[in-house]
């Protein structure tokens, strides 16, 4: 190993909480894929066989809920994937974020505006949290589910 990766000049902070918001959110992304399995039996196969993108994965599990018969349930499958749908646009400006030098100096990725620790950290609670309610949807209602 040539030790190439470290010439750049990225804080270990940085890139731990920018690598932990990165590995939630694809956590977060495949407990929609399950839940849409749940809901559909075959979704899974279809979000792995078209490689859809988290966006397309958010309409596709945001329609599975829209057709789910009504209940406190969907109700709440709804907001999820709403939620969710929010979520990759957060996610969307991390990882398409542009290399820049902050105004102190150090290494960053800028979108609209510089990201920051504060903003991965607050990225990836927010994935875990989203997570945890598919979570037990997935192992709660869901579970029980017959799709229709």
């Amino acid at each position: 190993m040539s030790d190439d990766r470290k010439r750049i000049p990225v804080d270990t902070e940085y890139v731990n909480a920018l690598g932990l918001a990165v590995y939630t959110f694809a956590r977060l992304e495949w407990q929609v894929a399950w839940c849409s399995e749940k809901i559909k039996p075959g979704a899974l196969q279809k979000i792995t066989s078209e490689e859809l993108t988290a966006g397309k994965i958010a309409k596709h599990f945001a329609n599975l809920v829209r057709n789910m018969p009504k209940s406190g349930a969907r109700n709440e499958l709804s907001e999820l994937a709403k939620e969710f749908t929010y979520l990759v646009d957060q996610r969307n400006e991390i990882v398409h974020g542009k290399p820049c030098t902050a105004p102190d100096g150090k290494q960053r990725l800028s979108s609209r505006s510089i990201i920051e620790i504060s903003k991965l950290e607050h990225a990836a609670d927010s994935f875990v949290r989203c997570g945890g309610k598919l979570n037990a949807m997935f192992y709660g209602f869901l579970q029980e589910y017959v799709p229709g």
